[in-house]
């Protein structure tokens, strides 16, 4: 009787024990497939909503400051992918047409500028870039990601060459940069998302378990961008048709986080392969996209999402610690490009009479937004 006692006890102690273990697991993202009613079926590990369940408009709206036609610059670009701030406040965008890097510099007020540019042009030699994927800039050094050549060509802001950085026998495709170390991303099929190298491009290992299972090897549904880094460790992957973003310090998850559109817009967009004369082509059956583009400054993360069948664009903003929803941009301006640097949002618009770079006040949008952040 004694025994059985005895044994009954120390299973009810072992069960307590592994549901206390699993449970903090669970919370860490370790073990995938937890909390199912919050999933979709391909996702692997536990997603946390938005408080808010749709979007609220801001009373205010973008105001703009100052106009140019890039086209009438005296050596205009051609062809302008990226746009991006340095932590100074000026302006950064490549030409891949011309593999050339524009920079420009305002005056206080933002109406006034001068223009500059610099690089090595289109090639395969050291500086030169033929075939661009990512652009980050990284205390005072720009990365461009150049998936023609398979490397990192690294300049200064201030227009210096710096160095190629070629990544073992891996392509980079997207990159972010951390205090001692790179991230990166690559085409090459693997059982990981991220590749880290040292910031002379010598691999150290690699992290990061695909966080929706359907569909890996498919290039097209995966696409996604990495944002820059932020306390030079934190940064975002940021899956285009998912309807989540996961925010990782350094190696490590700290949370996946449904943007406001959440898993139920993303779950619309589906891996699609096709058997055409023999060749197996792997697409993405477009829906909706919950991340079209991008910029992140110190306090926010704003992510323009994109309906395809209703062909309408939204500028959502999210406190860019929490990843928390607060609101959306009321009137947002056109365009193909945006970069956030404190109050000022710039953006990129190509029209008919020319590529057009605006410079708008998004102070009072902010200023609603900061309300709504908890403390």
């Amino acid at each position: 009787m004694k025994r059985k006692i005895w044994l009954m006890t120390w299973i009810i102690f072992l069960s307590i024990s592994w549901l206390g273990v699993n449970n903090r697991k669970i919370e860490a993202g370790i073990i995938h497939g937890a909390a199912e009613s919050s999933l979709s079926s391909g996702l692997s590990t536990e997603m946390l909503p938005q408080e808010k369940k749709k979007r609220q408009f801001s009373e205010s709206e973008p105001a703009l400051i100052k106009e140019i036609n890039l086209d009438e610059l005296k050596n205009p670009p051609y062809r302008i992918s990226f746009l991006k701030f340095d932590e100074n406040g000026s302006l950064f965008m490549l030409d891949y047409r011309q593999g050339l890097i524009y920079k420009i510099t305002f005056s206080s007020d933002w109406k006034n500028f001068q223009h500059s540019f610099f690089g090595k042009g289109i090639g395969q030699g050291p500086g030169e870039v033929s075939q661009v994927l990512d652009f980050k800039i990284f205390n005072g050094d720009i990365y461009v990601v150049d998936e023609g050549k398979g490397a990192i060509e690294i300049y200064t802001t201030d227009g210096a060459y710096k160095t190629s950085l070629k990544t073992r026998n891996l392509v980079p495709t997207r990159l972010t940069v951390l205090k001692d170390s790179l991230v990166m991303e690559s085409r090459a099929p693997a059982d990981y998302l991220f590749y880290l190298f040292d910031l002379s491009g010598n691999f150290k290992y690699s992290f990061g378990e695909y966080l929706e299972k359907r569909g890996k090897e498919n290039t097209a549904y995966q696409d996604n961008e990495l944002s820059e880094s932020f306390s030079e460790k934190y940064f975002y992957y940021l899956p285009r048709l998912f309807g989540f973003v996961a925010l990782y310090d350094g190696d490590k998850l700290v949370m996946v986080k449904e943007t406001i559109d959440g898993i139920k817009k993303g779950s619309r967009n589906m891996p699609v392969v096709e058997n055409i004369s023999g060749m197996i082509i792997r697409r993405a059956d477009r829906k909706f996209q919950t991340v079209s583009e991008y910029s992140l400054s110190d306090k926010y993360l704003l992510i323009r999402a994109y309906d395809y069948e209703e062909k309408e664009s939204y500028w959502d903003i999210y406190e860019a610690k929490t990843f928390d929803y607060l609101l959306s941009v009321k009137n947002e301006p056109s365009s193909s490009y945006f970069a956030l640097f404190g109050n000022i949002v710039a953006t990129l618009l190509e029209t008919k009479e020319g590529t057009k770079l605006q410079i708008y006040d998004l102070s009072q949008v902010l200023k609603e937004a900061s309300s709504l952040i908890q403390q």
